[in-house]
């Protein structure tokens, strides 16, 4: 049952996601984030280093190519309290917020930090128009 159940969320975020503009991601990320501890994507950035993802985060920060990373290893670095949290104020399950970040962290913090820094979006409300 579990399983139809996910397939089902599964279809309806990538639905979502299929006709989400990317340049939008930063904004709802910082939104949601500051409803979870991390506060904001340098928390989520922190956590994840402190979590074991360094290299990771380095690349998505530095000039060279993205590592990738898994679900599992999102899952673990960022502990199941924070994936409870960031659950309950997105409405996502855990499971494919974690497969969701694993797919998207990458590109959007590359995206994020073009002289290697982050550079904070203001926080946008879901479904609103992207400013500019």
């Amino acid at each position: 049952m579990f399983g139809v159940f996910n397939m089902f969320m599964s279809g309806v975020v990538n639905t979502m996601l299929a006709g989400l503009d990317p340049a939008t991601i930063p904004s709802l990320a910082t939104q949601y984030l500051g409803k979870t501890e991390l506060g904001n994507v340098s928390g989520l950035l922190a956590r994840l280093r402190a979590g074991g993802l360094d290299q990771e985060v380095d690349s998505w920060l530095g000039s060279g190519p993205n590592l990738a990373v898994t679900a599992e290893q999102v899952r673990n670095a960022l502990g199941e309290d924070v994936m409870a949290q960031f659950a309950a104020v997105t409405g996502v399950s855990a499971d494919m917020l974690a497969s969701l970040m694993a797919q998207y962290l990458p590109q959007t913090i590359d995206r994020m930090s073009p002289n290697g820094k982050i550079e904070e979006a203001p926080p946008q409300e879901p479904g609103s128009a992207a400013a500019g």
